[in-house]
């Protein structure tokens, strides 16, 4: 099969080649690919040799959707022809936080796409307890951003966001505008994004989300118009942009007893923030760090599924597998652009 290989980390050992087909085992699914993401964070990464989880040789790509090709023969609930998309997680199920089901911090946590094959390729293989099926009014591009749709989805779920509750998110990217999404398909009364691109703005303003322009030379300039607009402040604050100096000004945007969740700093290099602890007790304010849950996958293929979220709103453009490292290149330029998407077997429309 033809596929995106990384020898080793960085782009001089990386290349669009013909790899051996997967061997699919008895509780596997053979998945043929129709759309996998480009993450910006981690196919960077790779690409940079800076790979937090990269383990070499590898197949990238972890947010990923397709049409099941064969079975094993223990698989008992999906077919060849069956629409699914893939969890991309592989915790080991033995460690002391998976015997808790916490998954996300396995002692020993492997990946599709970081430490195993993923899904910039024709073909991948997954257990078949990590393979979901997608409803038929759900694409398969809409279908590969499962996993970031996810993230998105149990960041909010973190929250608890109170009834009739003003949300902020900071940044409008492909994240922010899953949060903004569903915080809107929440209890929240308003939703607030910020962003200093006004293009990415007036998209997610069209699903009925307040917006506000970031002035990167003075900050105080948007903060005025946060603080006339709610002058008792946020409940909830949602950093989906990972600048330290923009969280540290916005944190003090909070209610008292309000939530501010970091959701842009796990998967990015180690930076500082920070934060009036004075602040924090007087208002007995809450900073909650957030991260992923492998069941989060049904709920968000459902809430796609009756158009709680719309990925499709994200994905600004696609490319053949064969132009991936253009791809990337245009991914890590053009500010104007929130999601690539790979198709690996020719255009998905209408898969």
């Amino acid at each position: 099969m033809k596929a995106l290989l990384y020898k080793k980390g960085g782009r001089a050992n990386a290349s669009i080649c013909q790899v051996p087909d997967p061997i699919v085992a008895e509780n596997q699914v053979l998945v043929r690919l129709m759309a996998c993401g480009i993450c910006t964070p981690a196919d960077s990464g790779h690409d940079k040799g800076t790979s937090m989880l990269g383990e070499y040789p590898v197949v990238p790509g972890h947010e990923f959707a397709g049409i099941v090709e064969a079975v094993g023969s223990e698989v008992k609930h999906f077919k060849p022809g069956d629409r699914v998309a893939v969890d991309n997680g592989a915790p080991c199920g033995t460690c002391y936080f998976c015997q808790r089901a916490a998954f996300p911090f396995c002692e020993n946590y492997k990946a599709l796409g970081q430490s195993i094959d993923g899904g910039f390729a024709e073909l991948v293989v997954s257990p078949e307890t990590h393979v979901y099926r997608v409803p038929e009014n759900v694409s398969m591009k809409a279908a590969a951003l499962s996993e970031l749709t996810g993230c998105a989805f149990h960041c909010i779920e973190r929250c608890e966001i109170p009834y009739s509750g003003d949300v902020l998110i900071i940044g409008s990217g492909a994240s922010g505008m899953l949060l903004a999404m569903l915080a809107k398909s929440s209890e929240a009364g308003t939703v607030t994004v910020i962003d200093s691109n006004q293009g990415k703005l007036d998209k997610i303003a069209a699903k009925g989300v307040n917006t506000v322009l970031v002035d990167r030379e003075d900050y105080a300039n948007h903060e005025k118009i946060l603080m006339e607009q709610y002058p008792h402040g946020f409940d909830v604050i949602i950093d989906a942009a990972g600048d330290p100096a923009l969280s540290e000004r916005t944190f003090e945007l909070l209610k008292p007893q309000g939530k501010f969740a970091n959701y842009s700093f796990s998967n990015t290099e180690k930076k500082d923030i920070t934060l009036n602890i004075s602040l924090i007790a007087r208002k007995e304010l809450n900073y909650i760090g957030t991260t992923f849950q492998h069941h989060d996958f049904e709920k968000v293929l459902r809430a796609m599924s009756t158009g709680k979220v719309e990925p499709e709103l994200i994905i600004s453009r696609t490319y053949p597998l064969e132009d991936y490292f253009e791809a990337l290149d245009e991914n890590n330029r053009n500010e104007d652009l929130i999601k690539i998407i790979i198709e690996p077997n020719g255009c998905c429309d209408g898969k």
